[in-house]
């Protein structure tokens, strides 16, 4: 057997056995900035593929909804369309919350979170339907919530085969459903949508 034949193509990432040394410290900071500065020029371009938001700041989504678009503008596609699942089911279940009463002995009262809890393990879509058909959810919202979903499943399941274009696709749907949930320009007298916006809910430029 030649010495060709005992070569194999393999990925490397050794960085984390460095010692934990300032030398070290010092190599990775160059290695991260040098890698950060790379791909800032493409990070800068998809920064104005989002679309302007102003959103009510209470609740555990924003923190969701920040990762998505930082993740969007970083490139990362396939997390990408995982975090907009996420975040597109965490709107929809917190909407859950705020619109269900149960009345008991003539008294209207929120079921408890142990209550709600049972809900977490039910199919986005199906809350998006019951959200609509008593009329908490528009249609094109409560669309978006269950397409969303449907998309997300397929990244879960390492079946995506086009992270980029469906990242983009990802991003217009959840801020669509941003809209009919949390955010607060519809509330805001003669606040302007940002320029080149559209309708389109699957258009990350469409109008917020």
């Amino acid at each position: 057997m030649s010495e060709d034949e005992n070569l194999i193509d393999a990925y490397l990432d050794l960085l984390p056995n460095l010692p934990k040394t300032e030398q070290s410290r010092d190599l990775l900071r160059a290695a991260m900035r040098a890698r950060f500065e790379a791909a800032l020029p493409e990070a800068i371009e998809r920064t104005w593929e989002l679309p302007g938001i102003m959103v009510n700041p209470l609740g555990a989504y924003l923190a969701l909804l920040r990762e998505a678009r930082e993740v969007f503008c970083a490139g990362h596609f396939y997390s990408c369309v995982a975090m907009c699942g996420i975040l597109g089911e965490r709107l929809v279940k917190d909407l859950l919350r705020m619109s269900v009463l149960v009345i008991k002995d003539g008294c209207a009262t929120q079921p408890p979170e142990a209550a709600f809890v049972r809900f977490e393990r039910v199919e986005v879509s199906g809350i998006a339907g019951f959200l609509q058909e008593a009329g908490v959810l528009e249609q094109q919202a409560a669309q978006a919530a269950k397409n969303l979903g449907a998309l997300r499943n397929t990244y879960a399941h390492a079946r995506g085969d086009n992270a980029e274009a469906d990242a983009r696709k990802a991003i217009g749907l959840v801020h669509s459903l941003v809209e009919a949930t949390v955010s607060l320009l519809g509330r805001v007298a003669g606040s302007k949508s940002p320029a080149g916006t559209t309708d389109d809910p699957e258009d990350p430029k469409r109008e917020v």
